[in-house]
């Protein structure tokens, strides 16, 4: 059984989620650019949010938790133990997957299916790399994982993969999108109880 604690396990000042949003900032930069590298088109990020919000509610970092999305999800280990998630609208997977593949429509198959985990493992990839060379910490991807479903049910796939669950969690949201507005997706951070404030004290803010 997970364990569930009533309250947070500590809480923030408003100076520490600044500094969690800065080194979302910095992953995210990274991770954006690795994308625009490999799809060959500008790619913006909004700027990062830090929250700490009911494990209920966590569907709530999501623009449209009902959407039927295509997420890429992997586990986070290393010093600090967590999961790691993009969820793109189905027609920015669509876009993304024909961008890598050179395509100019593609279906959600199998090999759509293999440049999105790429596509995932790349970005995802970058910014944990990003967050490691910041704070010194290790954090170490495992291979991506693809599922099609409404945002919200991806979230509460995650969410059952967490090895012990509070409440209360702080979740890293951004999200991604293209000036055109083609591209639009989330990227969500959610380590495991206590890896937040291993990276806060890794950066002298514990």
């Amino acid at each position: 059984m997970k364990n569930m604690s009533a309250q947070p396990q500590y809480a923030l000042s408003e100076e520490q989620f600044d500094a969690l949003r800065e080194i979302a900032n910095i992953g995210m930069g990274k991770a954006s650019s690795a994308l625009a590298d490999l799809i060959g088109t500008t790619i913006l990020i909004s700027v990062p949010q830090a929250v700490c919000v009911p494990i209920s509610s966590l569907q709530t970092v999501l623009r449209d938790p009902e959407v039927v999305t295509a997420g890429v999800y992997l586990q986070v280990t290393g010093d600090i133990t967590g999961h790691a998630t993009f969820i793109f609208e189905v027609n920015s997977a669509h876009r993304l997957a024909g961008m890598l593949l050179g395509l100019p429509e593609v279906q959600l198959d199998e090999v759509t299916a293999s440049a999105l985990m790429e596509i995932g493992n790349i970005m995802l990839s970058a910014y944990l790399t990003s967050i490691s060379d910041f704070t010194g910490l290790r954090l170490l991807p495992s291979p991506p994982v693809m599922a099609v479903d409404m945002g919200c049910a991806i979230l509460n796939a995650v969410l059952t993969n967490m090895q012990e669950l509070d409440d209360f969690a702080v979740t890293i949201a951004t999200d991604i999108y293209d000036p055109d507005g083609l591209i639009s997706g989330t990227f969500i951070y959610l380590p495991e109880p206590g890896g937040i404030r291993r990276i806060l004290e890794a950066i002298g803010m514990g």
